[in-house]
């Protein structure tokens, strides 16, 4: 198979890729390992009121599960609340959408693939299709790597820092009936000593709820399943969700920022480039505005014969670099001190970004 640009990864970011391509006339691949777009769903699934800037949720009514106006900073002493305009969506639906609306573009998809190798220097990309057990053989000009945080392509040290993050939060999930009365306009965020460099979180959805803890340095003593265990046991004991569980998800959330963004003419967008925020793990909006940029650089490239994924570099980096790196500076400072309540309380207002302390203002 021939094709100007092939994109590994059909979430947000490489959907929205193939999809910028498209709309240009690119001729382009999307290629993914799931049989099912969007599922298994591994995020809390919030996403602020800006994702309409570049997704119309408007046209996808079905993506939408109920709108939130706050966010809410539990840290055991005390209780912030924010204005935090935004949405709980179906991730799935979502995801979905984006990729249908590139298969209608002109995008060819390739589900239930899964990619062995990268030849560079071959511009040659092989793999299997798992469905009917077949070799498969592709040749590019350009490659997008949309594949999620954790890649594990062998690119003959192409990319001085490599392909990898440098670090993770693991993140497991679960979802349960959310017992408020009249539901939540809220999204509640839990800062806990038993959540050791992380969070925990309870995202409304409707009559259930996204609960979940995320958790970067796993303390000797308590292993993941203990953390999220005594997080459910809190909120149920306050009466917030019931006690059944519907399904349990896990994942990686890279929090080291920004990776090397292309070499040659290969690229990276989403997860992939570390474009994650390493304090709220918020990363489907920049995983979309990455995917589409890097399409419309691609486009541009492949119609002028001019590789411009240099200033893909420099667009990112004028967006994203100065905010990824000041949260990935005080994760690394402040988590440290944040060993109990008390210290949980004192950090709080320089580490996440609600409150004015965290750019350096004067807390009110």
């Amino acid at each position: 198979m021939r094709t100007a640009a092939a994109i590994i990864g059909a979430g947000p970011a490489g959907a929205s890729c193939a999809y910028s391509l498209s709309l240009k006339g690119i001729e382009n691949v999307l290629i993914d390992k799931r049989k099912i777009i969007g599922f298994p769903v591994q995020c809390a699934e919030f996403v602020s009121r800006n994702i309409n800037q570049f997704v119309n949720l408007t046209e996808i009514p079905s993506a939408v599960n109920q709108k939130v106006s706050f966010m809410d900073i539990d840290t055991g002493k005390n209780l912030y609340r924010f204005e935090g305009k935004g949405y709980i969506i179906n991730r799935d639906v979502f995801d979905d959408y984006i990729v249908k609306s590139a298969v209608k573009a002109g995008t060819n998809l390739l589900k239930q693939t899964n990619i062995l190798k990268i030849n560079a220097g071959e511009n040659k990309l092989t793999g299997v299709d798992t469905a009917g057990n077949k070799s498969i053989e592709i040749n590019y000009d350009y490659l997008i790597i949309a594949a999620g945080p954790k890649n594990s392509f062998d690119l003959e040290g192409k990319f001085k820092s490599g392909l990898k993050n440098k670090s993770y939060i693991f993140a497991t999930q679960v979802r349960a009936d959310l017992l408020k009365e009249g539901g939540l306009d809220s999204t509640l965020c839990y800062f806990r000593p038993y959540i050791p460099y992380g969070y925990g979180w309870v995202f409304p959805k409707s009559k259930f709820a996204n609960v979940g803890i995320g958790i970067e340095k796993l303390r000797v003593d308590m292993p993941l399943s203990s953390s999220l265990n005594n997080f459910l046991n809190e909120i149920r004991n306050k009466g917030l969700i019931g006690s059944e569980i519907y399904g349990k998800t896990s994942g990686l959330v890279p929090v080291s920022g920004l990776n090397d963004l292309y070499s040659g003419n290969i690229a990276l967008c989403g997860d992939a480039a570390g474009l994650t925020h390493p304090i709220t793990g918020a990363g489907i909006v920049s995983a979309v505005i990455s995917g589409g940029l890097l399409g419309d650089y691609v486009a541009e490239s492949i119609k002028t014969s001019k590789n411009l994924l240099e200033e893909y570099r420099q667009e990112i980096e004028s967006i994203f670099k100065k905010p990824l790196s000041t949260a990935s500076k005080k994760r690394y400072e402040l988590y440290p001190l944040m060993t109990g309540e008390d210290g949980i309380d004192m950090f709080i207002k320089q580490l996440w970004p609600s409150f004015e302390g965290y750019y350096g203002k004067q807390n009110s």
